[in-house]
């Protein structure tokens, strides 16, 4: 593969009744983890279900 282009993975993640389908691809610049980059999108999920539901 050329620098511009790297794999990507989909994982499926299921918590409760929600189920996340996470698509990531290799950084050689990363410094989060898997497992902090998905509990960040479930935090701003959250944060945003619960503003929608105050509207």
């Amino acid at each position: 593969m050329s620098q511009n282009q790297s794999s990507v993975t989909t994982t499926e993640h299921k918590i409760g009744k929600v189920t996340y389908l996470v698509c990531s691809a290799q950084s050689e610049r990363a410094t989060d983890t898997l497992d902090k980059k998905i509990k960040k999108l479930i935090r701003k999920d959250m944060e945003l279900n619960a503003a929608n539901a105050r509207k």
